[in-house]
């Protein structure tokens, strides 16, 4: 057994905030509460000052992988996210090849499921993310996929928004969505202000979302 001694517990779901001991026993939580240390446990960590609470979850990653592993990959990525105490990730489907069918699906959650976190992907909107057409939505959620975004690029097709809002709630999954209108940005990367002004930079006005 080991013994997380003095930590501050937070866990949302069972509304606990409070200075506590954790009893592991078995790689499961067994107890928690106030606990003498002993030569019971085989090994007792001195939690004081520090958090103890579950898993942090990301819902909006870029692992890169595939397609651009040279800036990150699924197991870099999921180990980065372990070292910071984030046990799930959801990663955007803005790969090469883009997250839009089962293939590309399935090579993103297969190699997550050997990382040793929970690692889910969305899939894309729109296919080649072009804005032009669905993916199959239904096909790509009943092999996994956490939800759906084309992430980075806006979408500009009521219709098709409209669609792939209704669709998505019937599978009862979410969309993300990154919408502006870029005929009114001059400047990417700069809210438009004081500041964009002073460095002659256009910038992008409210308006444009």
């Amino acid at each position: 057994m080991i013994l997380v001694k003095d930590g501050r517990v937070i866990d949302p779901a069972r509304g606990i905030d409070d200075v506590l001991d954790l009893v592991i026993d078995g790689g499961k939580i067994a107890k928690i509460g106030k606990y003498q240390r002993s030569e019971d446990y085989e090994r007792i960590i001195e939690a004081k000052g520090c958090v103890v609470a579950p898993g942090l979850v990301d819902v909006h990653v870029h692992f890169r992988d595939p397609g651009f592993t040279y800036k990150e990959d699924i197991e870099s990525g999921a180990a980065s996210a372990a070292a910071g105490g984030f046990t799930s990730v959801v990663c955007m489907a803005n790969t090469k090849p883009s997250v839009d069918n089962v293939e590309t699906l399935g090579y993103v959650l297969e190699r997550g499921a050997r990382c040793g976190i929970n690692v889910l992907t969305c899939a894309t909107i729109s296919r080649g993310m072009q804005g032009s057409e669905l993916v199959d939505m239904e096909e790509l959620a009943a092999h996994g996929a956490a939800g759906f975004t084309d992430d980075g690029i806006p979408l500009m097709d009521e219709a098709l928004v409209k669609c792939a809002m209704e669709r998505a709630a019937k599978l009862d999954l979410p969309l993300s969505f990154h919408e502006e209108d870029r005929a009114f940005i001059e400047s990417p990367g700069v809210n438009q202000g004081a500041v964009s002004k002073a460095l002659g930079l256009g910038g992008a006005p409210a308006l444009a979302e």
